[in-house]
């Protein structure tokens, strides 16, 4: 495997050509590649495809078998001890491996021309672990095609796979460090893991067992033990020095090492590294942060700018305060879609996710495809057994069993996780609010079809602002909208002394938690976040979240246009946190104070009469009714209610983020913050009057006049 040799083009930046023979072929655009393009060779003449001329049925990947004249020996020196016309008889099965090792291998898979990457194949043909020969699976040859992009694309420093338990990413790793190593020169291959015997573990189990299956000519000439136990060592092995040795001489030997290391920092820190694997990257517990450890670690790769080596980074996902934060901070930090300036993703990684029901074992056909939906008939699996149900029903039936154990259950889905979202739940112990129908919501969004949102941006048609608003679906978008109001409804502006005023207060409302700052000192900080709710009514649909907004703009202003042509667009008043009041003198500039709410007085306090619009953040009594009011909410309208009837709340981060609310910390449940505030909003209270007045051009300057009594007054 040759790194960063593809050439990307400015076009198409997230595509990127892993064919050996730079051919353009088919092109990958999977969901598990969240955003990268992957093209791979255009296949060969069919007669070059191994098993083109068998029955499609009996169409599978079948494990390549040497002759025993071959695999019977031990070293070049036997090798070169056979008689010449045997050797010349078999010479050609060997370039083969090489060859294929370097180009790949194509094969016919069920009548479908499938091409496994180099490492792929060394990986199934050659490689042996602790717990046997390795089978064809599709998600991993997905999984290789994904590592190819990250090894060959300059810009990438390597993966980091989110990953289900028994995915079987310990075995690829190890694999991948195994085949580097014994092919280039002068090289480091290192390995961590959240402690050192882990580490050492893996080392002993995968990679020299792995190392010991590879056939003579795969093996590079070895220093030390054939078993050993802190590193495998790629030299001549040491001489002394004698009267008729005087001189070290060069020899062919690679002088490459594969080495594990304890789990600190620093470990390899000043090394030069030509492969990292950081195995359980999730699960690195205090005073470890895998932030600060990949912080360090990552020099390792680069000279100066340049990337000169790759990290394999993978793992399940502890609970967020054992590890989970961090490893998400990272899974944030490696969006292909987020490049800086320099093409990079902010971690220098590339991100995949595999789902589970595509990686369980029990559930992988004789091709090596996951049979995820419940087959017509029975369908033949590798490993010899009848498949009468799909994988995705499985694992809805283990979570269903465990639907009053709301522990369980959690643990549950984080081990085998359907998204990125459910690998990332935290732990539940202590969780506020009832996690049992919340989970009841979230697997029932999972089945509908088709999808019950639509994700996008609001924006003033033609540009022009305080005229209509108009909301254009993309895929990046930063709303997420179930329910749009009818067209007669959208976009009403009503003036009351000189300022617009919600159209449609009666209907709904909304709740922001906002930030004030463009960018945090450390490049990060919470993110704004916005719920529009509808009310109880009997003409549309009611006490329901009928759009979401999660985001940070580079600018608090593109934050605040964004909520303000929302609440334009439903015609909805807002609740806000005023200890955070940049949002609040953003409406008032633009004409629209109208559309803030004050403190609900059904609150009482204070503030409630104050001309300070929205609501305080420090107050204990704002705090609980805030708590309360989504804790009677997902108890009245989430999940299966007493009369058998699911809820209908479509947003699944704002699900997820109610799972790991904390009240003492709720800095970071931006979602929670925002939909409670909606609420709060929501619940019974006079709906102030304005008369409306027809929407004219905004006087921004009072004028003056003087009274009969000689005294100024305001012309409104």
């Amino acid at each position: 495997m040759r790194y960063n040799r593809s050439k990307i083009t400015k076009s198409q930046p997230d595509l990127i050509n892993i064919a050996p023979d730079g051919s353009a072929g088919e092109v990958f655009e999977l969901e598990e590649f969240m955003g990268l393009k992957i093209q791979v060779p255009v296949p060969p003449a069919t007669e070059d495809i191994d098993g083109y001329d068998l029955p499609q049925e009996e169409q599978v990947f079948r494990r390549p078998v040497l002759p025993e004249v071959i695999t019977g020996l031990s070293s070049q020196d036997e090798w070169d001890a056979l008689p010449r016309d045997v050797r010349d008889k078999y010479r050609h099965l060997i370039e083969r491996e090489f060859d294929r090792r370097a180009n790949g291998y194509w094969f016919m898979n069920n009548g479908e021309a499938t091409w496994l990457t180099g490492q792929n194949y060394i990986t199934l043909v050659h490689s042996k672990f602790d717990s046997g020969i390795p089978q064809y699976y599709e998600f991993q040859r997905d999984l290789h095609y994904h590592m190819e992009a990250c090894f060959q694309d300059p810009r990438c420093m390597g993966q980091l796979f989110v990953k289900c338990r028994r995915s079987g990413y310990t075995n690829v790793a190890a694999a991948v460090c195994v085949n580097e190593a014994v092919q280039v020169k002068d090289a480091h291959v290192g390995m961590q893991s959240k402690t050192g015997p882990d580490a050492q573990s893996v080392f002993m189990s995968k990679v020299v067992p792995c190392f010991k299956h590879y056939p003579w000519f795969f093996k590079p000439m070895m220093d030390g033990s054939t078993n050993p136990r802190m590193e495998l060592a790629f030299r001549e092995p040491s001489k002394k020095i004698t009267k008729n040795n005087k001189v070290a001489k060069s020899t062919d030997a690679l002088n490459t090492i594969i080495t594990w290391k304890n789990t600190v920092n620093n470990a390899y820190d000043s090394q030069r590294l030509h492969v990292l694997f950081l195995d359980e990257a999730g699960k690195l517990e205090r005073p470890h942060d895998i932030m600060e450890f990949w912080r360090i670690e990552r020099t390792c790769l680069l000279r100066g700018s340049k990337i000169i080596g790759k990290a394999l980074v993978g793992s399940t996902v502890n609970p967020l305060d054992k590890g989970g934060a961090n490893y998400k901070k990272m899974w944030e930090n490696s969006d292909v879609v987020e490049r800086n300036a320099n093409g990079r993703t902010a971690s220098g990684l590339y991100r995949i996710f595999i789902p589970a029901y595509k990686a369980l074992e029990g559930f992988i056909d004789q091709y090596g495809k996951a049979v995820i939906e419940d087959p017509a008939e029975p369908v033949l699996g590798i490993d010899g057994e009848w498949i009468d149900m799909g994988a995705k029903t499985f694992l809805l039936n283990e979570r269903d069993a465990m639907k009053n154990d709301a522990k369980e259950l959690n643990e549950i889905v984080r081990q085998f996780p359907f998204s990125p979202e459910e690998a990332f739940r935290d732990s539940i112990e202590g969780s506020l609010f009832n996690v049992a129908k919340i989970y009841q919501q979230l697997e029932h969004n999972m089945m509908l079809y088709p999808e019950p949102t639509v994700t996008g941006n609001f924006a003033w048609k033609d540009g022009k602002k305080d005229t209509e608003v108009l909301f254009h679906p993309d895929p990046k978008g930063r709303w997420t909208v179930s329910w749009m109001p009818p067209k007669d409804m959208r976009s009403k502006l009503d003036v009351y002394r000189g300022s617009f005023v919600p159209a449609n207060p009666n209907v709904g409302c909304g709740g922001v938690d906002s930030y004030d700052l463009d960018q945090t000192t450390d490049g990060r900080g919470s993110k704004g976040a916005c719920h529009i709710y509808n009310k109880f009514n009997m003409n549309h649909p009611s006490n329901q979240f009928v759009a979401e907004y999660c985001s940070r703009p580079p600018m608090a202003n593109i934050f605040y246009e964004d909520i303000l042509m929302a609440s334009v667009f439903y015609g909805y008043p807002i609740l806000i946190e005023n200890n955070k009041y940049g949002i609040a003198r953003y409406f008032e500039q633009r004409g629209y104070s109208k559309f803030l709410l004050d403190r609900p007085e059904h609150l009482g306090g204070a503030a409630s009469k104050s001309k300070t619009k929205g609501i305080p953040s420090n107050s204990k009594d704002v705090l609980q009714a805030h708590a309360q009011a989504i804790e009677d909410y997902i108890h009245r309208f989430v999940g299966m209610n007493e009369e058998g009837e699911m809820g209908v709340m479509a947003f699944d981060r704002t699900l997820d983020d109610w799972i790991g609310f904390d009240i003492n910390n709720r800095t970071k449940f931006d979602l929670t913050i925002s939909s409670g505030l909606a609420l709060l909003a929501a619940q019974k209270y006079e709906v102030k009057k304005f008369k409306k007045e027809k929407a004219e051009p905004k006087q921004f300057f009072r004028r003056y006049g003087t009274g009969p009594d000689g005294k100024p007054f305001t012309i409104r």
